[in-house]
């Protein structure tokens, strides 16, 4: 399955990235991409810098991610500078774990869109999601339309976002 659908990404991205070049979307890629094959590991390469300029939207693919990974990752990363003396445990905050995650350079999440029907996080962007939205739909991934990404859009924009806080008093 795993194979399967690297194909099916590998497809995607060589017929779909000159169209999102010519629209101005940058493209960006999180996740373990050292554990792709040398060949996909080149055209995310390839499509990172063909579209690095752009200022359009971005668009942001998780490959071989998981937030777990990502987290264990991350306090490696400060725990290999505490134990190289540069850093002293006490200085570590939230701000700092979050310049170690793969997503230290995008926005924080708004919306997550999850597909096929289940309603859980699946190890995605645990830390990122704190405060994000989320629409669940039956669709699967490879069916999922403009119109199902407007019916998102369209519930998303009635929704009042509290970011952890109580509602709004009327």
């Amino acid at each position: 399955e795993v194979d399967f659908l690297m194909k099916l990404f590998s497809e995607y991205l060589e017929k779909e990235i000159a169209e999102m070049d010519s629209e101005n979307v940058r493209i960006d890629f999180i996740g373990r991409l050292d554990g792709l094959s040398p060949a996909l590991q080149k055209q995310i390469d390839d499509a990172r810098r063909r579209t690095v300029n752009n200022t359009g939207v971005k668009f942001n693919v998780a490959v071989n991610y998981g937030g777990q990974d990502e987290m264990v990752r991350a306090v490696q990363s400060l725990a290999q500078d505490v134990k190289d003396g540069s850093l002293e445990p006490e200085n570590i905050d939230s701000k700092l774990l979050e310049s170690r995650l793969d997503t230290k350079d995008l926005p924080p999440v708004d919306l997550v869109i999850r597909t096929s029907g289940d309603i859980r996080l699946s190890n995605f962007l645990i830390w990122q999601t704190a405060y994000a939205e989320f629409w669940f739909t039956d669709t699967n991934w490879p069916d999922f339309t403009k119109d199902d990404l407007a019916k998102a859009l369209l519930d998303f924009s009635q929704r009042d976002r509290r970011f952890g806080g109580l509602n709004k008093k009327k």
